[in-house]
């Protein structure tokens, strides 16, 4: 939030925010054009598969409101003033180019915009010409400022023409949250308005079994505090955490479902459970990326049994391709490979349904988590 602040404080500069599915982006980005909107124009549109290059900046403009002057009828009548959506002067969508955006904000002045979800743009040509919009906004000074929002491990897979416009696009990577920043949601029951009281055990296990996703520490620390109302006390403890992870459970989506059963099933005794759990179990490096020599040591500990490499490459393999729903990602050459799950919110379910399944017990889930 600060680097886009400074960002939107220097005319000539826009930025990019990306990061893993799940991190908080689009929280982030709702958050900021509430706190702009206090100071300047803000906005903030949501990108989507059928969008092209005019779609979206009608969509933009659509939500800020110009002034625009009338003259009254007659010699003496006076002038009258309304508001009309700036989107009114731009050219029909299949038509718009970085010049007329550039010229429309022009006239709009200060103002920050917001394209949530831009990696679910697949029009490349539409790429292209926001890079091109966003040199040309820089070069001539335009006090506007793009922030282009989504899901990425590089800027080159957001944005085409990156180099263009490497001058004036600040990259900002966002990470998982820490175990301190997720501790702080969870503490928010103890306001006066909940007023509950969590053990730290149990804020703990939260906050570990969430790997940096807030979306469920807010799931579990929620589900948490009910359970806890439905004993009749405020005291939320690990007994409700483990209810929590249960309901959860069962409460999933059907296609988190889906996809699990699909990676997991087997009408004959098969470890596919058990390694995609071990790979659950993994920290893996800043995108998220592990090894098959790092899933040795959970599955070991899962199996209670050494397993080594060749055991289980068969596992990761199918694991990562149509075989078993595509559930893991795999880069990299022939013993150089790395993976990590396509969807990151799916860790902490395969950990909670590992539970839950008596697959692994909640101790040595806290080890490794650790």
């Amino acid at each position: 939030m600060k680097d886009l602040l400074n960002v939107i404080g220097q005319t000539g500069q826009h930025a990019v925010v990306y990061g893993e599915r799940g991190v908080g982006k689009t929280s982030m980005a709702a958050t900021m054009t509430d706190i702009l909107s206090g100071h300047v124009l803000a906005a903030r549109v949501n990108c989507d598969v059928t969008d092209t290059f005019g779609t979206l900046w009608h969509k933009a403009l659509d939500e800020i409101q110009l002034m625009k002057e009338t003259q009254g009828a007659g010699f003496t009548a006076e002038k009258r003033q309304a508001f009309v959506s700036a989107a009114g002067a731009l050219p029909e969508a299949n038509s718009v180019t970085p010049n007329d955006v550039r010229r429309v904000l022009t006239m709009v002045g200060k103002v920050g915009l917001f394209f949530d979800e831009f990696d679910r743009l697949e029009d490349l040509r539409a790429k292209t010409l926001f890079a091109d919009t966003i040199k040309g906004l820089s070069d001539h000074l335009v006090p506007a400022t793009v922030v282009l929002v989504g899901v990425a491990d590089t800027v080159e897979e957001l944005i085409a023409e990156h180099r263009s416009v490497e001058r004036a696009l600040a990259q900002i990577h966002m990470p998982r949250m820490s175990v301190n920043e997720l501790a702080e949601i969870v503490h928010r029951l103890e306001t006066d308005d909940i007023d509950m009281v969590i053990d730290s055990d149990a804020t703990e296990h939260i906050t570990r079994l969430s790997q940096g996703l807030p979306h469920y520490t807010h799931l579990l620390t929620q589900n948490a505090a009910m359970a806890a109302v439905d004993r009749g006390d405020r005291h939320i403890t690990m007994g409700d955490v483990r209810t929590a992870m249960r309901w959860a459970i069962d409460k999933s989506q059907e296609s988190v479902t889906a996809s699990y059963h699909r990676a997991t099933f087997s009408p004959r005794r098969t470890l596919y459970a058990e390694v995609l759990l071990a790979c659950a179990l993994l920290k893996g490096d800043e995108g998220g990326y592990f090894t098959a020599g790092d899933v040795r040591a959970p599955l070991s500990a899962i199996m209670r049994v050494p397993y080594d490499i060749p055991a289980f490459a068969a596992h990761l393999k199918d694991l990562s391709d149509g075989k078993r729903g595509g559930m893991l990602q795999r880069t990299g050459e022939e013993r150089r490979r790395r993976y990590r799950f396509v969807n990151p919110l799916m860790q902490p379910y395969v950990i909670m349904r590992g539970v839950t399944d008596g697959l692994i017990g909640q101790e040595l889930v806290q080890e490794f988590l650790t």
